[in-house]
Parts: structure tokens; sequence; C-alpha cells
């Protein structure tokens, strides 16, 4: 059997290549990128690509949800889930008062904004586009008055840095969920053994003004775990395109069918909604 490949917001050791790696294990193929929008851009028809989707402290995830409303080729395959717990990195031998600034990727920046404010008021704030880019530029930068926010295996990955802190973010149970995707609908990946629950993501846009977002989710009559918004990028000023995470308890073979018809109901009332993402 054929390895499956991997795209990862990278560099090795962010959380998106731990959640990669947790779910598709040692024998995958794993492709760095620098940004979720070069992970939609690089992936070729049979690859898989992991991407943040939401955090319980900061939310969603704008980027991958732009990469998701301009694209009209990529499909939701499956989610997982990763507990996510940050660490202040910074040289060998620098002590927290040494440091003048502080980089990593925006979601881990806010998630430790507490601490920031608490132990680090005044220093400069560097977004980065990953937490383990973060942790590599500490090494790579002119002095030794930079810190990273990022996972622990930085600091093993990374040679001659160390963690100062552990735990920083600024709810201890913090946790990001990541989509799974691809180009092709029809690749089969790894399921959690004990799933319970099936989903799926609709992207919609009630186009004729008497088709509002209410109306369109009676319609729809499905159970509604969430629903993202983002402008739509042709039609005129403050329209938007809805993204909707709907679920089913259990685990049924007529679950696309239910889905389907759902759709059907929808663009009946003339708004047009796509099937996005099934697992």
């Amino acid at each position: 059997m054929t390895s499956p490949t991997i795209t990862f917001l990278g560099p090795v050791g962010t959380y998106t290549h731990q959640a990669a790696y947790n779910r598709f294990g040692p024998n995958a193929v794993y492709n760095e990128c620098s940004s979720i929008s070069d992970i939609f851009a690089s992936l070729a028809s049979h690859q898989i690509g992991v991407v943040p989707q939401e955090n319980t402290t900061f939310g969603s995830v704008i980027e991958t949800y732009d990469c998701l409303r301009r694209s009209e080729s990529f499909f939701v395959l499956g989610e997982t889930t990763l507990a996510i717990q940050h660490c202040l990195l910074v040289r060998t031998g620098t002590k927290i008062s040494d440091i003048d600034c502080i980089m990593s990727h925006e979601q881990a920046l806010g998630q430790c904004s507490t601490f920031i404010g608490q132990h680090l008021p005044g220093v400069s704030i560097k977004k980065t586009s990953s937490t383990a880019a973060a942790a590599r530029a500490v090494l790579s930068g002119p002095s030794n008055t930079a810190a990273a926010i990022c996972s622990k295996i930085c600091a093993t990955i990374f040679e001659g840095t160390e963690i100062l802190r552990e735990g920083i973010q600024n709810q201890k149970d913090n946790f990001t969920r990541f989509y799974i995707i691809s180009q092709d609908s029809s690749i089969s990946i790894p399921q959690p053994s004990a799933a319970t629950e099936q989903s799926a993501l609709l992207r919609l846009r009630p186009v004729p003004p008497e088709t509002d977002l209410i109306n369109a989710l009676q319609v729809l009559n499905l159970q509604v775990r969430r629903i993202d918004r983002r402008p739509a990028l042709d039609a005129p000023p403050f329209h938007d395109i809805y993204f909707v995470e709907v679920y089913s308890k259990g685990v049924s073979p007529s679950w696309k069918d239910k889905i389907e018809k759902g759709r059907q109901r929808v663009q009946n009332l003339g708004a047009v909604i796509e099937l996005v993402g099934l697992w």
C-alpha cells in the first residue's frame, strides 16, 4: 500500500505537524508549507492537507476559511483535535528579564495574551507564519533577547534553545481542531475507532433578498454545530458566504443522502449551497 502524502503548516515541530502525525502515523510522507494558503495551493489531487480550523481560546482560523471561500476544488475529509500547551522558548542561557521581543503565530500570541501582559509588558510583538517558525527565528536572529511561543518539542528540534516557562496559555483546557482536506473527495482516511457522529460542511450564499440565513437553515432541517461567515468576494459590499457545519448523532450509511436532500431544499429557495466536506 502506498504511503499517504500529508502536507502541513511547517516547519517541523508545529502543532499542525503534531496533529497530522498523531492521525496518520510514522509511515506517511510529510511535506511542510510556510502558510495555510500555500497548503491549499500546493496540494496535488491525490494528496492530503492538514490545516487548523478553530481554537477553543482564540476562535476560528480566518485564513483557512478564506481559502475554503476562494477554492472550488477542495473538500474536507475529516477532522482531528489536539490539546495545545504553549511554552516560552529562548536561546540557552537567556533569562526572562533579557527578553525584548516575543514571536509566534497570531493564534498563539492571542492564546497567551495574559502571560505576555503580566510577565513581558512592553516587549515588541512579531507575528510569524507558524509557532515553529518563531522557534527557528530565535536561533537565527542577531541577539539572544528574542523569545518564541511554541510547543515543547521545539526545544528538542532546535539545538541551542531551552524552555523558560511551560503551559503559558490563557486557558489550561486549550484545544485546536484541524480540518483534513484534499482535492479528491473519494480519498479514504483513517477514522477514529469509536466514531459516534457524522458531520458535513456546507458553503451557503443566500442570494435572493427574501432568502435570509434563518430561512435557509430552517429549510435545511439539519442539526447545526457551527456557522462561520466570510465576506463574499464576487458580490456587492456586505454580502457574505456562510460555512455551516452540520452533524448527526450515530453513524448511518444514509448520511450523505440526508445532506443532499437538505441541500436541494435550500437550493429550491434560490440560494446557492454546496457540499464542501463530509465525514
